[in-house]
């Protein structure tokens, strides 16, 4: 055994060459005849072709005869060079386009109204709801009305107000229970905005109410409710399910209010909405408020309220605006949402950091957010 060395392997089976025939020589005798020469080269002859049929490439006897498959073609890459000009190409393309899209909004914009168009926008107004400003002041004012900041302010002015949506405050009534629920997403301040209302009614007007809270989901929102129910000398029920909520209500039915907090509902869990959805029939709302933080995006509020939709809502309470980039949003929300706007809170303090929505006060609202990006001009 060759240790290192692969075994190659075995060589094909050549036939054994036929035995040629030779003459004897005579003993003792040095000649060479010609009959023995004619002999040799009759043997040479044989050889010769033994030789050469020897040579002849043949397979091996009782093996298969494999053959090498012929190498596949490689194909040849494109260059480089085609490849970055091909990227090169399609950024172009992608430039061109942003540009004619800026083109067409400048188009859009006429020259005199520019810099109205611009303050809407750095006081929050989205894009679609500040072009349809403009148009409609551009279609109304003539030349000498859109040279006067004042004539044009005016007009704002009226555009503005006669978007926005004002229901007022919740009308309690002796003797006529009004049972109203605050719904919405986490973190817009449910549980202290019905702590306000429920302080400005019971301390302010002595109107005879109770709380129903369904926020079962955060143990402080609970307790929190609970210290100001006790602080405001109010009765306070929670409540887990369907049937809890009519024995609720059913113990409330001589009070003049129900103020019913609920959990924050994800919009994007059906199953959460419609077990809001399931608990509010049980109670009979006659109002159901929205809560939504001007924090948050003009898109983010439209989805919210789509989805909240099925709960019934009727009205809608923003919150936040102390801490919101522009109050321009109030006009935007106004547009886009098609709800009527209940109560506007700008910060933490109980009870006092609320107000009644009127349409007047989101007008001057809208309109000195305005005002203020121009002074800074």
């Amino acid at each position: 055994v060759n240790v290192g060395r692969r075994d190659s392997p075995p060589a094909p089976h050549r036939p054994a060459p036929a035995p040629v025939p030779t003459s004897p020589q005579p003993l003792g005798t040095g000649r060479t005849s010609a009959a023995d020469i004619l002999a040799a080269m009759e043997q040479q002859g044989s050889l010769d072709s033994l030789a050469a049929e020897l040579e002849r490439p043949t397979a091996p006897v009782g093996r298969p005869t494999f053959e090498r498959p012929s190498p596949t073609p490689t194909p040849t890459p494109a260059p480089v060079g085609d490849e970055f000009s091909e990227k090169l190409d399609r950024i172009q393309r992608m430039l061109e386009s942003l540009g004619r899209t800026s083109r067409t909004t400048h188009v859009d914009v006429p020259e005199e109204l520019f810099h109205v168009y611009t303050d809407l926008i750095e006081a929050d107004v989205d894009d679609d709801s500040a072009r349809h400003l403009v148009q409609k002041l551009q279609a109304e004012c003539g030349p000498e009305e859109l040279a006067d900041a004042e004539q044009v302010r005016a007009r704002l002015a009226d555009h503005v107000r006669e978007t926005l949506q004002a229901s007022g405050p919740i009308d309690a009534r002796p003797g006529q229970r009004r049972v109203v629920a605050l719904v919405g997403p986490t973190g817009v301040g449910k549980t202290t905005t019905i702590a306000k209302l429920a302080a400005n009614f019971r301390l302010r007007e002595g109107v005879k109410m109770g709380l129903v809270t369904v926020d079962t989901y955060r143990i402080a929102a609970v307790e929190q409710l609970r210290t100001y129910a006790e602080i405001i000398d109010l009765p306070m029920k929670v409540v887990t399910s369907p049937p809890e909520m009519r024995r609720a209500l059913e113990d409330f039915a001589g009070l003049d209010l129900v103020l019913v907090d609920t959990a924050g509902r994800s919009p994007r869990d059906d199953l959460q909405i419609q077990e809001l959805k399931s608990l509010l029939a049980e109670a009979r709302c006659d109002e159901v408020h929205l809560v939504l933080s001007l924090t948050s995006s003009l898109r983010g509020l439209q989805t919210t309220a789509a989805k909240f939709q099925a709960a019934g809502v009727t009205n809608l309470v923003l919150t936040k605006l102390d801490e919101a980039a522009g109050l321009g949003s109030l006009y935007s929300v106004a547009r886009n949402l098609d709800l009527p706007v209940s109560y506007l809170t700008n910060g933490q303090d109980v009870p006092d950091d609320i107000e009644p929505a009127r349409v007047e006060r989101m007008t001057r609202l809208v309109l000195d957010e305005v005002k203020s990006r121009e002074s800074r001009v």
